[in-house]
Protein backbone atom coordinates (compact mmCIF):
# COMPACT_ATOMS: atom_id res chain seq x y z
CA UNK A 1 0.00 0.00 0.00
CA UNK A 2 1.05 3.58 -0.63
CA UNK A 3 1.66 5.97 2.25
CA UNK A 4 -1.70 7.63 1.58
CA UNK A 5 -3.50 4.25 1.61
CA UNK A 6 -1.84 3.34 4.91
CA UNK A 7 -2.98 6.63 6.44
CA UNK A 8 -6.51 6.15 5.05
CA UNK A 9 -6.73 2.61 6.40
CA UNK A 10 -5.47 3.61 9.83
CA UNK A 11 -8.11 6.33 9.99
CA UNK A 12 -10.84 3.96 8.79
CA UNK A 13 -9.85 1.32 11.36
CA UNK A 14 -9.97 3.91 14.13
CA UNK A 15 -13.37 5.23 13.03
CA UNK A 16 -14.79 1.70 12.73
CA UNK A 17 -13.65 0.84 16.24
CA UNK A 18 -15.32 3.99 17.58
CA UNK A 19 -18.64 2.95 16.04
CA UNK A 20 -18.47 -0.50 17.62
CA UNK A 21 -17.57 0.99 21.00
CA UNK A 22 -20.46 3.48 20.77
CA UNK A 23 -22.78 0.54 20.01
CA UNK A 24 -21.72 -1.16 23.23
CA UNK A 25 -19.17 -3.62 21.89
CA UNK A 26 -15.81 -4.37 23.47
CA UNK A 27 -12.82 -4.90 21.18
CA UNK A 28 -9.86 -7.25 20.98
CA UNK A 29 -6.95 -6.05 18.89
CA UNK A 30 -3.90 -6.30 21.14
CA UNK A 31 -0.97 -5.82 18.78
CA UNK A 32 -2.63 -8.33 16.49
CA UNK A 33 -0.63 -9.14 13.38
CA UNK A 34 -3.14 -10.73 11.09
CA UNK A 35 -3.69 -10.54 7.35
CA UNK A 36 -7.23 -11.80 7.90
CA UNK A 37 -8.83 -9.37 10.36
CA UNK A 38 -8.13 -6.06 12.10
CA UNK A 39 -10.12 -6.56 15.28
CA UNK A 40 -12.80 -8.68 16.90
CA UNK A 41 -15.86 -6.97 18.41
CA UNK A 42 -17.93 -8.63 21.12
CA UNK A 43 -21.18 -7.71 22.85
CA UNK A 44 -22.35 -9.43 26.02
CA UNK A 45 -25.84 -10.65 25.14
CA UNK A 46 -26.73 -11.00 28.83
CA UNK A 47 -26.28 -7.26 29.25
CA UNK A 48 -27.96 -6.20 26.02
CA UNK A 49 -30.87 -8.18 24.62
CA UNK A 50 -31.16 -6.22 21.39
CA UNK A 51 -30.56 -7.99 18.11
CA UNK A 52 -26.84 -7.26 17.72
CA UNK A 53 -24.65 -10.25 16.87
CA UNK A 54 -22.42 -11.27 19.76
CA UNK A 55 -19.07 -11.44 17.93
CA UNK A 56 -18.01 -9.78 14.68
CA UNK A 57 -14.60 -10.45 13.11
CA UNK A 58 -13.89 -7.25 11.23
CA UNK A 59 -11.55 -6.57 8.31
CA UNK A 60 -11.07 -2.96 7.18
CA UNK A 61 -10.14 -2.23 3.55
CA UNK A 62 -9.42 0.92 1.61
CA UNK A 63 -10.22 -0.87 -1.66
CA UNK A 64 -12.77 -3.68 -1.49
CA UNK A 65 -11.51 -5.13 -4.77
CA UNK A 66 -8.25 -6.12 -3.05
CA UNK A 67 -10.10 -8.64 -0.86
CA UNK A 68 -9.17 -12.02 -2.30
CA UNK A 69 -10.76 -15.46 -2.16
CA UNK A 70 -8.08 -16.89 0.12
CA UNK A 71 -8.57 -14.10 2.66
CA UNK A 72 -12.31 -14.74 2.53
CA UNK A 73 -11.88 -18.42 3.37
CA UNK A 74 -9.71 -17.69 6.39
CA UNK A 75 -12.01 -14.91 7.62
CA UNK A 76 -15.03 -17.22 7.38
CA UNK A 77 -13.24 -20.10 9.10
CA UNK A 78 -12.04 -17.94 11.97
CA UNK A 79 -15.50 -16.40 12.38
CA UNK A 80 -17.27 -19.73 12.30
CA UNK A 81 -14.95 -21.38 14.76
CA UNK A 82 -15.36 -18.65 17.38
CA UNK A 83 -19.14 -18.57 16.78
CA UNK A 84 -18.94 -15.10 15.23
CA UNK A 85 -19.66 -13.33 11.95
CA UNK A 86 -17.25 -11.93 9.36
CA UNK A 87 -17.66 -8.33 8.18
CA UNK A 88 -15.76 -6.06 5.80
CA UNK A 89 -15.74 -2.29 6.26
CA UNK A 90 -14.44 -0.67 3.09
CA UNK A 91 -13.99 2.78 1.55
CA UNK A 92 -14.25 2.13 -2.19
CA UNK A 93 -15.06 -0.50 -4.82
CA UNK A 94 -14.59 -0.48 -8.59
CA UNK A 95 -12.89 2.91 -8.34
CA UNK A 96 -15.85 4.59 -6.60
CA UNK A 97 -16.72 5.30 -3.00
CA UNK A 98 -19.02 2.65 -1.55
CA UNK A 99 -22.62 3.83 -1.42
CA UNK A 100 -24.36 4.61 1.83
CA UNK A 101 -27.02 2.20 3.19
CA UNK A 102 -25.97 -0.40 0.63
CA UNK A 103 -24.81 -3.95 1.18
CA UNK A 104 -21.95 -5.30 -0.91
CA UNK A 105 -20.55 -8.83 -0.93
CA UNK A 106 -17.12 -10.18 -1.74
CA UNK A 107 -16.62 -13.95 -1.82
CA UNK A 108 -19.72 -14.50 0.37
CA UNK A 109 -18.66 -11.95 3.00
CA UNK A 110 -20.76 -8.84 3.65
CA UNK A 111 -19.08 -5.50 2.98
CA UNK A 112 -20.35 -2.05 3.95
CA UNK A 113 -19.10 1.52 4.23
CA UNK A 114 -18.36 3.25 7.53
CA UNK A 115 -21.54 5.29 7.12
CA UNK A 116 -23.56 2.12 6.57
CA UNK A 117 -22.06 0.66 9.75
CA UNK A 118 -23.28 3.74 11.62
CA UNK A 119 -26.76 3.41 10.10
CA UNK A 120 -26.86 -0.29 10.94
CA UNK A 121 -26.22 0.35 14.62
CA UNK A 122 -28.65 3.28 14.70
CA UNK A 123 -31.40 1.27 13.00
CA UNK A 124 -30.88 -1.73 15.29
CA UNK A 125 -31.07 0.63 18.26
CA UNK A 126 -34.31 2.10 16.95
CA UNK A 127 -32.93 5.64 16.65
CA UNK A 128 -32.80 5.73 12.85
CA UNK A 129 -35.46 5.04 10.23
CA UNK A 130 -33.00 4.40 7.39
CA UNK A 131 -33.26 0.78 6.36
CA UNK A 132 -30.36 -0.98 4.71
CA UNK A 133 -32.39 -2.47 1.90
CA UNK A 134 -30.14 -1.76 -1.10
CA UNK A 135 -27.51 -4.19 -2.30
CA UNK A 136 -24.86 -4.02 -4.99
CA UNK A 137 -24.75 -6.78 -7.56
CA UNK A 138 -23.64 -7.27 -11.14
CA UNK A 139 -25.37 -4.61 -13.21
CA UNK A 140 -25.89 -2.02 -10.50
CA UNK A 141 -27.60 -1.41 -7.18
CA UNK A 142 -30.88 -3.19 -6.40
CA UNK A 143 -33.54 -2.93 -3.70
CA UNK A 144 -34.74 -5.77 -1.47
CA UNK A 145 -38.39 -5.61 -2.52
CA UNK A 146 -41.02 -7.35 -0.40
CA UNK A 147 -42.84 -9.72 -2.74
CA UNK A 148 -45.76 -9.93 -0.29
CA UNK A 149 -46.27 -6.16 -0.17
CA UNK A 150 -45.85 -5.91 -3.93
CA UNK A 151 -48.45 -8.56 -4.64
CA UNK A 152 -50.94 -7.30 -2.03
CA UNK A 153 -50.84 -3.68 -3.19
CA UNK A 154 -50.96 -4.54 -6.90
CA UNK A 155 -54.09 -6.62 -6.39
CA UNK A 156 -55.67 -4.03 -4.08
CA UNK A 157 -55.24 -1.40 -6.81
CA UNK A 158 -56.40 -3.92 -9.43
CA UNK A 159 -53.39 -3.25 -11.59
CA UNK A 160 -52.88 -5.62 -14.49
CA UNK A 161 -49.29 -6.84 -14.90
CA UNK A 162 -49.10 -5.64 -18.50
CA UNK A 163 -50.34 -2.15 -17.64
CA UNK A 164 -48.07 -1.88 -14.58
CA UNK A 165 -45.06 -3.06 -16.60
CA UNK A 166 -45.64 -0.29 -19.15
CA UNK A 167 -45.93 2.32 -16.39
CA UNK A 168 -42.64 1.16 -14.85
CA UNK A 169 -40.86 0.74 -18.17
CA UNK A 170 -39.90 -2.91 -17.80
CA UNK A 171 -41.14 -6.21 -19.17
CA UNK A 172 -44.13 -8.10 -17.83
CA UNK A 173 -41.81 -11.05 -17.13
CA UNK A 174 -39.63 -8.88 -14.87
CA UNK A 175 -42.65 -7.90 -12.80
CA UNK A 176 -43.63 -11.55 -12.39
CA UNK A 177 -40.12 -12.27 -11.08
CA UNK A 178 -40.45 -9.42 -8.55
CA UNK A 179 -43.74 -10.83 -7.34
CA UNK A 180 -42.25 -14.31 -6.96
CA UNK A 181 -39.12 -13.01 -5.25
CA UNK A 182 -36.92 -14.37 -8.03
CA UNK A 183 -35.33 -11.01 -8.83
CA UNK A 184 -35.23 -7.47 -7.50
CA UNK A 185 -35.67 -4.03 -9.09
CA UNK A 186 -32.91 -1.53 -9.67
CA UNK A 187 -33.23 1.69 -7.71
CA UNK A 188 -34.80 3.70 -10.56
CA UNK A 189 -37.53 1.10 -11.14
CA UNK A 190 -38.13 0.72 -7.40
CA UNK A 191 -38.78 4.47 -7.13
CA UNK A 192 -41.39 4.28 -9.90
CA UNK A 193 -43.05 1.27 -8.23
CA UNK A 194 -43.14 3.18 -4.93
CA UNK A 195 -44.83 6.14 -6.60
CA UNK A 196 -47.52 3.80 -7.95
CA UNK A 197 -47.93 1.27 -5.13
CA UNK A 198 -46.93 3.36 -2.11
CA UNK A 199 -43.96 3.65 0.24
CA UNK A 200 -42.25 0.99 2.34
CA UNK A 201 -42.20 -1.67 -0.34
CA UNK A 202 -38.66 -2.57 0.71
CA UNK A 203 -37.56 -4.68 3.65
CA UNK A 204 -34.23 -4.40 5.52
CA UNK A 205 -31.36 -6.73 4.78
CA UNK A 206 -29.52 -8.57 7.51
CA UNK A 207 -25.93 -7.66 6.72
CA UNK A 208 -24.68 -10.78 8.52
CA UNK A 209 -27.17 -13.26 7.09
CA UNK A 210 -26.08 -16.23 4.95
CA UNK A 211 -22.43 -15.46 5.50
CA UNK A 212 -20.80 -18.83 5.24
CA UNK A 213 -20.28 -20.40 1.89
CA UNK A 214 -19.86 -24.14 1.59
CA UNK A 215 -16.08 -24.42 1.64
CA UNK A 216 -14.97 -27.57 -0.11
CA UNK A 217 -13.43 -30.58 1.59
CA UNK A 218 -10.36 -30.05 -0.58
CA UNK A 219 -9.89 -26.52 0.78
CA UNK A 220 -10.37 -27.63 4.36
CA UNK A 221 -7.84 -30.38 3.80
CA UNK A 222 -5.23 -27.77 2.95
CA UNK A 223 -5.83 -26.04 6.29
CA UNK A 224 -5.40 -29.32 8.11
CA UNK A 225 -1.83 -29.65 6.88
CA UNK A 226 0.75 -28.85 9.62
CA UNK A 227 3.48 -26.41 8.60
CA UNK A 228 6.25 -27.27 11.08
CA UNK A 229 7.70 -30.36 12.72
CA UNK A 230 6.20 -29.45 16.10
CA UNK A 231 2.80 -28.98 14.47
CA UNK A 232 3.09 -32.37 12.80
CA UNK A 233 3.76 -34.03 16.15
CA UNK A 234 0.75 -32.34 17.74
CA UNK A 235 -1.50 -33.08 14.75
CA UNK A 236 -0.57 -36.76 14.92
CA UNK A 237 -1.38 -37.05 18.62
CA UNK A 238 -4.64 -35.11 18.31
CA UNK A 239 -5.83 -37.20 15.35
CA UNK A 240 -5.69 -40.26 17.64
CA UNK A 241 -7.91 -38.39 20.07
CA UNK A 242 -10.58 -37.46 17.50
CA UNK A 243 -9.45 -33.83 17.30
CA UNK A 244 -8.39 -31.92 14.20
CA UNK A 245 -6.73 -28.55 13.83
CA UNK A 246 -7.04 -25.88 11.17
CA UNK A 247 -3.56 -24.40 10.70
CA UNK A 248 -3.29 -20.80 9.53
CA UNK A 249 -0.30 -19.12 7.94
CA UNK A 250 -0.38 -15.59 9.31
CA UNK A 251 -2.60 -15.46 12.38
CA UNK A 252 -1.72 -14.78 16.02
CA UNK A 253 -2.55 -18.45 16.58
CA UNK A 254 -1.32 -21.56 14.85
CA UNK A 255 -4.75 -23.04 14.40
CA UNK A 256 -8.25 -23.50 15.76
CA UNK A 257 -9.37 -26.79 17.19
CA UNK A 258 -12.17 -28.41 15.25
CA UNK A 259 -13.66 -31.25 17.32
CA UNK A 260 -15.93 -33.66 15.48
CA UNK A 261 -16.74 -31.37 12.56
CA UNK A 262 -18.55 -32.02 9.34
CA UNK A 263 -16.68 -31.63 6.05
CA UNK A 264 -18.17 -28.27 5.16
CA UNK A 265 -17.87 -24.92 6.91
CA UNK A 266 -21.62 -24.41 7.05
CA UNK A 267 -22.02 -27.51 9.22
CA UNK A 268 -19.14 -27.03 11.65
CA UNK A 269 -20.39 -27.83 15.13
CA UNK A 270 -18.57 -26.60 18.22
CA UNK A 271 -18.61 -28.02 21.71
CA UNK A 272 -17.88 -25.22 24.17
CA UNK A 273 -16.29 -27.71 26.56
CA UNK A 274 -13.38 -28.05 24.19
CA UNK A 275 -10.85 -25.41 23.13
CA UNK A 276 -11.35 -23.31 20.04
CA UNK A 277 -7.96 -21.68 19.99
CA UNK A 278 -4.87 -23.78 19.82
CA UNK A 279 -1.26 -23.56 18.83
CA UNK A 280 2.28 -24.84 19.11
CA UNK A 281 5.24 -22.84 20.27
CA UNK A 282 8.73 -22.81 21.73
CA UNK A 283 9.33 -20.36 24.54
CA UNK A 284 12.98 -20.12 23.57
CA UNK A 285 11.88 -17.53 21.00
CA UNK A 286 10.62 -14.18 22.31
CA UNK A 287 8.16 -13.90 19.42
CA UNK A 288 6.65 -17.28 20.35
CA UNK A 289 6.35 -16.23 23.98
CA UNK A 290 4.52 -13.07 22.87
CA UNK A 291 2.13 -15.14 20.79
CA UNK A 292 1.33 -17.26 23.80
CA UNK A 293 0.50 -14.15 25.82
CA UNK A 294 -1.65 -12.91 22.94
CA UNK A 295 -3.65 -16.12 22.79
CA UNK A 296 -4.14 -16.05 26.52
CA UNK A 297 -5.64 -12.58 26.12
CA UNK A 298 -7.88 -13.66 23.22
CA UNK A 299 -9.09 -16.70 25.15
CA UNK A 300 -10.16 -14.48 28.03
CA UNK A 301 -11.82 -11.98 25.68
CA UNK A 302 -13.85 -14.67 23.91
CA UNK A 303 -14.43 -16.63 27.13
CA UNK A 304 -13.44 -19.73 25.20
CA UNK A 305 -11.03 -22.40 26.31
CA UNK A 306 -7.65 -22.45 24.65
CA UNK A 307 -4.94 -25.06 24.65
CA UNK A 308 -1.31 -24.38 23.81
CA UNK A 309 1.28 -27.07 23.17
CA UNK A 310 4.83 -26.41 24.31
CA UNK A 311 8.10 -27.87 23.13
CA UNK A 312 9.44 -30.45 25.58
CA UNK A 313 12.45 -28.23 26.27
CA UNK A 314 10.25 -25.38 27.53
CA UNK A 315 9.88 -24.82 31.24
CA UNK A 316 6.37 -23.73 32.21
CA UNK A 317 7.73 -22.48 35.55
CA UNK A 318 9.55 -19.73 33.63
CA UNK A 319 6.19 -18.12 32.90
CA UNK A 320 5.20 -15.55 35.48
CA UNK A 321 1.45 -15.20 36.12
CA UNK A 322 -0.59 -12.14 37.02
CA UNK A 323 -3.64 -12.27 39.27
CA UNK A 324 -6.31 -12.50 36.56
CA UNK A 325 -8.18 -15.72 35.78
CA UNK A 326 -7.50 -17.69 32.61
CA UNK A 327 -9.08 -20.28 30.32
CA UNK A 328 -5.74 -21.31 28.89
CA UNK A 329 -4.36 -24.83 29.24
CA UNK A 330 -0.64 -25.40 28.72
CA UNK A 331 0.60 -28.90 27.92
CA UNK A 332 3.89 -30.32 26.75
CA UNK A 333 3.78 -32.22 23.49
CA UNK A 334 5.32 -35.34 25.03
CA UNK A 335 2.44 -35.50 27.53
CA UNK A 336 0.10 -36.34 24.64
CA UNK A 337 1.86 -39.58 23.84
CA UNK A 338 -0.11 -42.51 25.18
CA UNK A 339 -2.78 -40.25 26.70
CA UNK A 340 -6.24 -41.80 26.40
CA UNK A 341 -9.09 -39.78 24.89
CA UNK A 342 -10.96 -39.60 28.20
CA UNK A 343 -7.83 -38.35 29.98
CA UNK A 344 -7.30 -35.72 27.27
CA UNK A 345 -10.86 -34.44 27.61
CA UNK A 346 -10.61 -34.43 31.40
CA UNK A 347 -7.44 -32.37 31.12
CA UNK A 348 -9.24 -29.81 28.96
CA UNK A 349 -11.96 -29.46 31.57
CA UNK A 350 -9.39 -28.43 34.17
CA UNK A 351 -7.42 -25.22 34.33
CA UNK A 352 -3.85 -26.40 33.95
CA UNK A 353 -2.63 -22.83 34.32
CA UNK A 354 -5.07 -20.93 36.56
CA UNK A 355 -3.74 -17.43 35.99
CA UNK A 356 -3.12 -15.13 33.06
CA UNK A 357 0.41 -15.24 31.69
CA UNK A 358 2.28 -11.99 31.84
CA UNK A 359 5.90 -12.49 30.84
CA UNK A 360 8.82 -14.86 31.11
CA UNK A 361 10.89 -14.58 34.27
CA UNK A 362 14.21 -14.62 32.50
CA UNK A 363 13.53 -11.38 30.55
Amino acid sequence: MSTQEIVTKKKLVGQSKKEFLKAGYSLWNENVKSNTFDFIAKKDILKDLRSYPQKIVTKVLVDLDLFKKQASIELQLISKLISGFPLLVAHSAAGKEIEKATLYRRHSVSAISLKTLQLFFQYEKGSNTTKISKFAHRGGVFVNLSKEKFKTRRKRLELDMTILAKKVGISRQSLYKYEKGESFPKIKYFKILSNILGDNLDIPLDILENQFENISQHTLKDYKQPRSQLQKEVASYLADKEFNVLWFKSEPFDGLSEPNTDQSTANIQLDTLYPMITGVTSLNERSDSNRLLLINSLSGFLQKKAIWFLDDEDNIENLEPSKESSLLTLVKISDLEGMALIDFKNMLNKKRYPEVLRETKND
